[in-house]
């Protein structure tokens, strides 16, 4: 299914969308792996009676992972993930959902994991700048008529539909609290029963940031977090693991993650956890119950893009990663009819015609998640920046339409650009309280603190204001 060489492809690259995609397979692929297909529905069953476990092959592990169970010392605690769990010894001992998950998430990674690449006697290594050239998944655009939108790809609609599945947007207050950063859960919350539905979202959502986000990354821990622990991080040596580029097609899978956990935030929910009570009860702020898990990793994605990117590759391969910087700040503009797009049951009798959208601006409403995801709006401006004039003379067209479209993001409503000045001030006044200060500048200071903990915990490199 998701595994493919270069003489076998994978059932899901024959299905997708390029210049000889088959319908057919990929119909009956959606049918297969849908949530309500037979093969989750064997896999429900297995589970129930917990028959059977699998061991995903650690060599095609994200790297930090495989670093997290070689780590004897950490093994009574587990190192606190749920991903990590179900460990035995240096091995993890999935369910056969869990298993499913893997391969579901590692898929877009695939052609990017130098492990498995060395493992293929057949494929030739390539370097950096050829690997970066290569980073665009290939298109139908040369079927498309003018004005039609690419179909999207199996994968896609199958991500969207395990997410309105499995992950629930805003609303519910779920029984149990979501930890702020990856790997941070004790012993004792750990016995969570793998049926219920609270442990699946979870499970999914730090899988997906796993593999998709923090991958090779050397420094996936805030600081205080690792020395908390008593864990050991790879040395900085390692950080040309992060020079890889992203995979063909991730930054599209990245960029719908970020889309539907962001939409309606703070909206009722579409779905309620098994055994909770209906609430339906608007959330008190735009910042989101599953922001926290992936902002820290999206960030250091988003960077190591910028940072290390090569010279001499073709710029529009960085525009993945730059596309899905664009609609975590601007999560006011998702719409559920953009999201509809990738929903098959929608999907059918419905044309791919461009849809056209009302102008979406930052309104007040967005303020806590602006406040809360500061550092995508100022430090990340300079870093691209950075990336700009580094590639400025490799494609000017290109590099100035991106620096354009910062720049119609940050100017595009004066209420953001006014309270992103306020941040500015407050971060920068040595004035922690001041008897003058007005309600909403108390608001804007209790961010500051926040601030600067994210700035000490991103670790790795230099990062300021």
């Amino acid at each position: 299914l998701f595994v493919s060489s270069p003489s076998s492809p994978s059932f899901l690259d024959l299905a997708a969308a390029g210049p000889d995609p088959d319908p057919a397979l990929a119909g009956l692929l959606l049918a297969l792996l849908a949530p309500s297909g037979p093969l989750l529905a064997a896999a429900a069953a297995a589970d129930r009676r917990d028959l059977i476990r699998f061991v995903f092959p650690s060599e095609r592990l994200p790297y930090w992972l495989r670093v997290a169970l070689a780590d004897a010392d950490a093994g009574a605690r587990a190192l606190a993930s749920p991903l990590l769990a179900a460990r035995v010894g240096s091995e993890l001992h999935l369910s056969v959902f869990e298993y499913f998950l893997f391969w579901f998430a590692y898929y877009p990674v695939s052609s990017a994991d130098p492990v498995a690449s060395a493992a293929a006697p057949t494929h030739k290594s390539r370097s950096r700048i050829e690997s970066w050239v290569s980073t665009l998944a290939p298109t139908a655009a040369g079927t498309r008529k003018p004005g039609q939108k690419p179909e999207p790809c199996l994968y896609l609609k199958l991500l969207y539909a395990y997410l309105r599945e499995f992950v629930p947007t805003a609303a519910c207050t779920p029984v149990r609290r979501l930890t702020g950063t990856l790997l941070q859960r004790t012993a004792s919350e750990e016995g969570a029963d793998a049926a219920d539905p609270f442990a699946r979202a979870e499970f999914f959502l730090h899988t997906l940031v796993q593999f998709w986000l923090v991958g090779d990354d050397f420094s996936p821990l805030p600081v205080q977090t690792y020395r908390a622990f008593g864990l050991k991080l790879p040395s900085r040596a390692r950080a040309e693991l992060s020079e890889q580029p992203p995979s063909p097609g991730l930054g599209d899978a990245v960029k719908l993650l970020v889309m539907y956990l962001n939409c309606c935030v703070g909206g009722p929910a579409r779905m309620v956890f098994e055994g909770m009570t209906a609430r339906n009860v608007v959330c008190d702020s735009q910042v989101g119950f599953w922001n926290p898990l992936i902002q820290r990793p999206m960030y250091r994605f988003v960077l190591r893009a910028f940072l290390f990117c090569p010279i001499g590759a073709v710029i529009k391969n960085a525009t993945q990663v730059f596309s899905v910087w664009l609609a975590y700040m601007e999560p006011w503009k998702v719409t559920q009819e953009e999201l509809d797009e990738y929903d098959v049951s929608r999907m059918q009798g419905m044309g791919t015609q461009v849809m056209q959208k009302g102008e979406l601006l930052y309104t007040p409403s967005w303020k806590s998640y602006v406040l809360s995801n500061y550092l995508f709006y100022s430090s990340m401006v300079v870093h691209f920046l950075g990336f700009a004039h580094k590639f400025i003379h490799s494609d000017v067209s290109s590099v100035l339409v991106m620096i354009l479209k910062v720049l119609e993001v940050l100017s595009s409503s004066a209420e953001l650009v006014d309270l992103l000045y306020k941040v500015d001030i407050a971060y920068h006044s040595k004035l922690v309280t001041s008897p003058s200060t007005s309600s909403e500048s108390d608001d804007v200071m209790k961010y500051v603190p926040s601030i600067r903990e994210q700035l000490k915990g991103l670790g790795g490199w230099s990062d300021r204001n």
